[in-house]
């Protein structure tokens, strides 16, 4: 990781994703690891759902380089969406609703994040569930 400058200092959201493509473009691997265990859970609100996408559509504005670099994930939102439906459909048809709203919220806060910079500065802590993240300044490096 020290080879490729490590973890970002000041970012949204997705260090891992950012120093993983670094390192695939500097021609290491990386690898499944069926062995590994890891688990994983969020349990959001309503509210956090859309925060938590407005902080990936913000990081993906903000670290374009990645998805023109590695690739963009066009599709696998609407591919989620069914395959949850289709889950639904057959062990639990009465949350399909909730399940479709939290998609639409999904949607709506990444397509926010994704446009971030036109966003007034006051809104971008409201909307994020990185609130922090959007109140620090910028110091002048990482200006630029």
């Amino acid at each position: 990781m020290e080879a490729v400058g490590g973890f970002p200092r000041r970012i949204v959201m997705g260090e891992d994703a950012v120093v993983g493509a670094k390192l695939l473009l500097s021609g290491w691997k990386i690898a499944y690891q069926a062995e590994a265990w890891v688990y994983h859970s969020h349990a959001y609100t309503l509210a956090q759902e859309l925060r938590r996408y407005f902080d990936v559509g913000a990081f993906h504005a903000q670290e374009a380089w990645l998805l023109q670099r590695i690739g963009k994930p066009e599709g696998e939102g609407l591919r989620y969406v069914r395959s949850e439906i289709a889950y639904l459909l057959r062990r639990n048809p009465l949350l399909i609703p909730e399940a479709l709203l939290r998609s639409a919220l999904r949607y709506a806060g990444y397509r926010l994040g994704r446009a971030e910079a036109l966003l007034p500065p006051r809104f971008k802590p409201l909307l994020s569930l990185n609130p922090a993240y959007w109140r620090t300044p910028l110091t002048s490096a990482e200006k630029g």
